[in-house]
This record gives C-alpha cells, sequence and structure tokens, in this order.
C-alpha cells in the first residue's frame, strides 16, 4: 500500500533546515542565529547545530566580520542542476546544433558547479583542429568565456565567494589572475552580451559564449563555442559574438524570458576585414 506524503512522515531536523535556507532566502540580509532560532520558533542551540551542518555541505556560510549567515552557494548550483535536469537541456539541444551548424565549432551548455564551469551538453563539429568538450567535464570559471558568463551577472560580492573556491590559476599569459582586473573585464562583458576568452585557458584557443536567462531574468546557464585561433581570427569577432547572443537569446525566451530590448541579428564581417572586434587586452 503506498504510503501518503502526511506530516507523519517528516522529519523535524530536515524540515526545520528547509524552512532555515528559506527564511535566508526571503530576508535581503544575513541574520543572526538568534533571529533564525526565534523565527522557527526553536531554541538557540538546535538552530546553532542544524546551520553548522548545513554549513558544513555549503547551504549556509558565516560572514567573516558580522558572525551573520547567509544562503551558500551550495543553493546556485543545486538549483542550476535542477534546471538543467527539468527543461534547460532539451529546450537548449536544437539551440546548440543551430550554432554548430553555423559556426563549424564546437558548441557546449554549461552551469555553474562548485567555483567552477560544469558541461550538461555539446554539440561537436566534425573536421581537423576541433576542441572537443566532454559532458560532465569541468572548467576554470575565470579564464572561460562560459565561465566569464555566469560571474559577469552576479553581485562583486558573489563572484568573490564564487572565486574563492577554486582561486584565480594562471593558464596562460593572458589568463586574469587578479580580482580587480577580472571585476573591470566583467563589467565589460555585461556591457557587449557576450564573453571571450582570448588563449587565456589554453593557447591557440578562443572560445565566445552568451548567457541564457530564465524567466526572472537570472542567468541560468552559458552557450559558448570553441575552436582554434586560426579559424576564430578577430575578424570573426563581432560576428561570432553577435551570433552567439541572438541564439542565447532564442533560448532564454524558451524558459520565458522577456528581454529589455530587441536583439540585433548577427552580421557577417566582410571578407578581409581587419577591425578588431573587442579592444585588445593587456596580458598579464
Amino acid at each position: 500500500m503506498a504510503l501518503s506524503p502526511t506530516r507523519s512522515y517528516t522529519i523535524n531536523s530536515v524540515d526545520r533546515a528547509l524552512k532555515i535556507m528559506s527564511i535566508l532566502g526571503e530576508r535581503s540580509g544575513p541574520m543572526r542565529v538568534s533571529d533564525i532560532s526565534r523565527k522557527l520558533g526553536i531554541d538557540k542551540s538546535t538552530a546553532y547545530r542544524i546551520i553548522s551542518t548545513l554549513r558544513a555541505r555549503g547551504f549556509v556560510e558565516q560572514e567573516p566580520d558580522t558572525r551573520k549567515y547567509i544562503l551558500g552557494l551550495k543553493v546556485l548550483e543545486v538549483a542550476a542542476l535542477k534546471l538543467r535536469s527539468i527543461k534547460l537541456v532539451p529546450i537548449a539541444k536544437p539551440f546548440l546544433e543551430e550554432l554548430m551548424l553555423r559556426t563549424k565549432e564546437a558548441v557546449h551548455l554549461s552551469v555553474l558547479a562548485e567555483g567552477e564551469v560544469m558541461y550538461v551538453d555539446s554539440e561537436q563539429c566534425s573536421g581537423p583542429f576541433n576542441v572537443n568538450t566532454q559532458v560532465g567535464g569541468r572548467a576554470p570559471i575565470h579564464s572561460s568565456a562560459v565561465g566569464k558568463i555566469l560571474l559577469a551577472y552576479r553581485s562583486p560580492q558573489e563572484v568573490n565567494r564564487i572565486i574563492a573556491l577554486k582561486g584565480l590559476t594562471r593558464f596562460t599569459d593572458r589568463t586574469f589572475i587578479s580580482v580587480e582586473e577580472l571585476h573591470e573585464h566583467l563589467a565589460e562583458v555585461r556591457k557587449r552580451g557576450w564573453a571571450l576568452d582570448d588563449e587565456e585557458t589554453h593557447v591557440g584557443v578562443r572560445c565566445l559564449a552568451g548567457p541564457i536567462f530564465d524567466h526572472l531574468g537570472n542567468v541560468v546557464a552559458s552557450l559558448g563555442i570553441s575552436g582554434p585561433t586560426q579559424r576564430i581570427t578577430h575578424d570573426r569577432l563581432a560576428y561570432l559574438g553577435q551570433l552567439v547572443k541572438e541564439v542565447t537569446a532564442k533560448v532564454s525566451r524558451r524558459l520565458g524570458h522577456i528581454p529589455g530590448a530587441s536583439e540585433d541579428r548577427a552580421v557577417q564581417p566582410e571578407s578581409g576585414s581587419h577591425q578588431e572586434a573587442v579592444p585588445a587586452r593587456r596580458e598579464v
């Protein structure tokens, strides 16, 4: 006989932990243990034990200065994985295929996972010198185009917490290893609407990516292309960047996002054009 999901089958400690995360999510600022215990109607020691457990698993974080508590990054990661399992991948799949066919380069769909980028889907293009990405594989968030997108639309404080998990490892002489320079670069990414990995992770490889928004306007994933610098040249960056924006806007609309302004369609650059699509980046 099937059991009905009534209150008699709930576990009090789990129920309280979930209520604590809801309370922290509803508040605009950090909270003390005493505030949380009073809100739940439980004693302070019980609240502290539950919060400590949530903190150990990354669902709650404690501010070092105030000693107050806020939601942890693990909540975002679980939400991203849930989105992926429900609708993101099947909705995005045809648009990955479209972008691969239009660019003739590898295309990948990524989400945030424990301070890194995790590939949740990809489309590979046949031919020589292709960049392959494995579903389930990871990439650094600060040097990859898909990672920069996942950072660029978050608050500076949240960005700092994310990059603190893995640090700013130097992969090439073009990798950002300064927090200040990375924040300045992310502001440029937001303004432009797409991100560029200009040989910052692998020498000889360039990648571009754009944001995927949900119905609330949150960036829940990034969609990018990767290829050798011989094919993804500076002459093509403006076209490819606009193309990525065009395709990610289609995915976002399927997720219920209503853009603030209409996207312009990508315009292929004229043959022989040598205009830089983005300012030359100072080497670190």
